[in-house]
């Protein structure tokens, strides 16, 4: 149906009492209505003048009675449309056919026009709003485009670096392009990247000339490099980004925060001299220049796993939170890892083996609790670090108290949860807000792959896997 200049549609039903055909019915509305009005609403001169458009019917004829539906298109006004509608409904025969025409609705098409328009403009804004650029965009668009056009080529190498590189008396070692690019974003110019697992010769002849920084990832990745760079290069000053974070995307708030906390690299090689220490210095981590920045404090750590009269040296240096001096810092961790005897203590591969042995003798429960009762901190954090490894991938808990050690799921230990006493408690699950209600009465120390709490009772220590993994 054309629509064109219609404003409305006149739907009707017709009943005949017989059988009729459609020309009958268009036949019976135009012969029937004519002469009823005025000359101005004849239905064949309006529909000659294009006032109403072509009538419409669709006919059913069943069991010997026909059904119509009749829809006529109106250009008249509201008033006209009305009073044509309400003519239909006096034609009462179609061909020799007794018949009834109800008028069911008047339609204001110009509703669903306005309905169109009103859609097809938001899909329109929506399009135009998406497509446009924000003047901070450019902005930044041009400024990322003069800092990527900063960067050169450096040495034979062509390693990616500020253009500073070689007026500044200090550099600034990163890992790769993208951490270049972002402390250029920083307004840091003296940058220069290695570009891949091993250090590149231009950069050790430029850590001997220059004062050397190293601010690497805070994953596995980045500690090779750092390790690789202190045998190599003549490094000053270590800085680390946040543990599971890389350079690249730090914020620049990040980026200037975590070089200021960069530490000189002997006391970096003081802190990490002995692996088997209760916690090591990581630069996101427990101490930053001598400045405490971890909410898990190393006495927390060393009080939860060993005894706290034994770290009295180590708490006394750390307790303050801001702690100035560096060298009394080392003075007092030397002493307190002199009366542990770290440096006597078998290595790794000792400990491991004489558990073992132990479980093969089937005593291994009772004899590696026994460890918690001497001074051998290095044989507790590996048991601990063990236990960690044993429940690894299996989505349970790990209890630990005098004499007993079970792996079970959280539903399991839930049904006797009243009855436990339990030094450590061992999670592969993440211990969540739920887990430290239920067994917080029964523990004072919970160690868990993830932590997500959000209130801590004062008695209840909590660390993570990264905790350990790093010491």
């Amino acid at each position: 149906m054309e629509l064109g200049t219609t404003k409305y549609i006149i739907y009707a039903e017709l009943m005949a009492n017989g059988y009729v055909e459609k020309h009958d019915i268009i036949g019976a509305i135009f012969g029937q209505t004519e002469g009823l009005l005025s000359s101005d609403l004849d239905l064949r001169d309006l529909q000659k003048s294009g006032r109403i458009g072509r009538i419409d019917v669709e006919l059913d004829n069943t069991n010997g009675k026909s059904y119509a539906k009749i829809i006529l298109p109106s250009s008249l006004d509201k008033v006209e449309t009305a009073i044509l509608a309400a003519t239909l409904e006096t034609i009462d025969r179609v061909g020799p056919c007794l018949a009834t025409v109800r008028v069911v609705n008047v339609e204001d098409i110009r509703i669903k026009k306005r309905q169109y328009i009103t859609n097809r403009a938001k899909e329109l804004l929506k399009t135009l709003i998406d497509n446009m650029v924000d003047t901070y965009e450019i902005t930044e668009e041009i400024k990322e485009y003069i800092r990527t056009e900063e960067i050169i080529e450096y040495g034979e190498e062509k390693l990616p670096a500020g253009p500073n590189i070689d007026n500044s008396d200090a550099i600034i070692v990163v890992e790769g392009r993208a951490d270049v690019i972002n402390l250029l974003r920083c307004g840091i110019k003296n940058v220069i990247a290695v570009e891949g697992t091993s250090i590149p010769k231009s950069i050790m002849e430029l850590s001997r000339e220059k004062t050397t920084t190293i601010f690497t990832d805070g994953d596995r990745g980045g500690e090779l490099i750092l390790k690789e760079a202190i045998q190599t290069c003549d490094i000053d000053y270590i800085a680390r980004a946040p543990h599971g974070k890389e350079v690249e995307e730090l914020s620049k708030k990040e980026v200037v925060k975590y070089l200021r906390s960069k530490i000189p690299i002997e006391q970096y090689i003081q802190l990490n001299a002995n692996k088997s220490h209760v916690m090591n210095n990581y630069s996101s981590g427990v101490i930053n220049n001598g400045v405490i920045t971890n909410t898990q404090s190393i006495n927390d750590l060393a009080s939860g796993i060993c005894n706290e009269e034994k770290v009295e040296g180590m708490s006394g240096a750390l307790n303050n939170n801001d702690v100035d001096n560096n060298e009394n810092i080392n003075n007092n961790m030397s002493q307190a890892l002199n009366k542990s005897e770290v440096s006597e203590l078998k290595n790794k591969e000792e400990i491991k083996e004489t558990h073992d042995n132990d479980k093969k003798d089937g005593n291994s429960n009772q004899m590696s609790y026994e460890i918690f009762k001497t001074d051998d901190y290095a044989a507790q954090l590996n048991y601990i670090k063990s236990s960690m490894e044993e429940i690894l991938g299996t989505n349970k808990v790990k209890i630990i108290g005098d004499g007993f050690e079970e792996i079970k799921s959280i539903e399991e230990l839930n049904e006797y949860v009243d009855k436990l006493n339990i030094d450590f408690f061992i999670s592969d699950v993440p211990i969540t807000q739920k887990i430290v209600d239920l067994f917080y009465k029964t523990t004072s120390v919970m160690i868990g792959r993830e932590i997500n709490i959000a209130k801590k009772p004062a008695n209840l220590r909590i660390f993570s896997y990264d905790s350990f993994n790093q010491t």
